[in-house]
């Protein structure tokens, strides 16, 4: 089984570790590592960390474009991890974003996402090539992150409009305008943060997620950094804790949640969605207590499925 992982915005991620933050001070780094990063490696990440837990774990591949002597060292790093992509080669540099993580207060890790390169129409018109190409022998579709310069904000839109023709299960995570543009195409799932959701429901007179259920989307996801996420899903409405871990940082649980959910959705189909919403909430964990963005290494995630507590809700009376 393969996913597709949309990356039009791929990031050389540096992490950087303070004992503590003070502006205007000079900082002596206590750690710091160079990855390959953006939504979509994260995502992959964890995919390709969860094949020793899921015998069918599915394969996957990165999609977007590459740049510059970032964009080389990009696909260097991606080599190290054995991350397969297939990459459109553009003029600009490929984005280098920071995350500095104060030793005394993991929780509160600071993130600087550049806006990363634009895109030249001939760069996106090959993109959307290599897209016709491996989209056929793909089971599933993840967009997720944000968009590179100057493409459309319903681009994720077309990706799932191409995928519902070759049968591939999809999911959206991304926000602002290409959330509102791309949720009209209909993917199977929407994950969306709490946040996100307030700034999207500012711009829209609706009940999104009720208005996105109603208009055809399967399932809709919120989640809520620490606090229980909400899951509308087609077995009913539910309510999950995470596991309480140890955070190194957070950056990075949100994708690791995609990344669960979707392996476990193809490599169990027959399972419910409480199996598959407990993995996807232990991957998270798993995230948040790893220095880095993936799991972390030391932790059980069928330990941490059982820690899960999942509560039942009342279904809408519009569903």
């Amino acid at each position: 089984m393969n996913v597709i992982i949309a990356s039009l915005n791929t990031a050389i991620e540096r992490l950087l570790l303070v004992d503590r933050q003070q502006p205007g001070e000079v900082h002596r780094l206590l750690d710091d590592k160079t990855l390959a990063g953006g939504k979509g490696v994260n995502v992959a990440r964890v995919i390709r960390q969860l094949h020793s837990h899921l015998p069918d774990c599915p394969t996957p591949l990165l999609l977007g474009f590459l740049g510059g002597a970032t964009g080389r060292l990009c696909r260097e790093l991606l080599a190290q991890e054995a991350l397969e992509g297939r990459w459109c080669e553009i003029a600009g540099s490929t984005r280098i974003c920071e995350v500095v993580t104060e030793v005394q207060a993991p929780e509160k890790a600071s993130v600087y996402n550049t806006a990363g390169p634009a895109v030249t129409p001939p760069e996106h018109q090959r993109l959307h090539a290599l897209l016709a190409q491996v989209l056929p022998q793909a089971d599933a579709l993840i967009c997720t992150g944000s968009l590179a310069k100057s493409l459309p904000p319903d681009e994720y839109g077309r990706w799932i409009t191409l995928a519902r023709t070759t049968g591939a299960l999809t999911l959206l995570d991304t926000h602002g305008p290409a959330l509102l543009h791309s949720a009209g195409a209909l993917p199977d799932i929407i994950k969306i943060n709490r946040d996100e959701l307030r700034q999207a429901s500012a711009a829209s007179e609706e009940n999104l997620p009720q208005a996105w259920l109603a208009q055809g989307v399967r399932c809709v996801i919120i989640t809520d950094g620490q606090r229980p996420t909400l899951a509308l899903t087609p077995d009913g409405d539910y309510e999950i804790a995470s596991p309480q871990v140890a955070t190194a940082s957070p950056v990075g649980s949100g994708d690791a949640y995609c990344g669960g959910l979707i392996a476990s959705l193809l490599a169990r189909p027959r399972a419910g969605w409480r199996e598959h919403l407990t993995l996807a909430a232990a991957c998270g964990a798993a995230n948040a207590a790893s220095p880095t963005a993936g799991l972390a290494a030391d932790m059980n995630l069928a330990d941490l499925q059982q820690r899960c507590a999942v509560r039942a809700l009342p279904r809408s009376p519009a569903r």
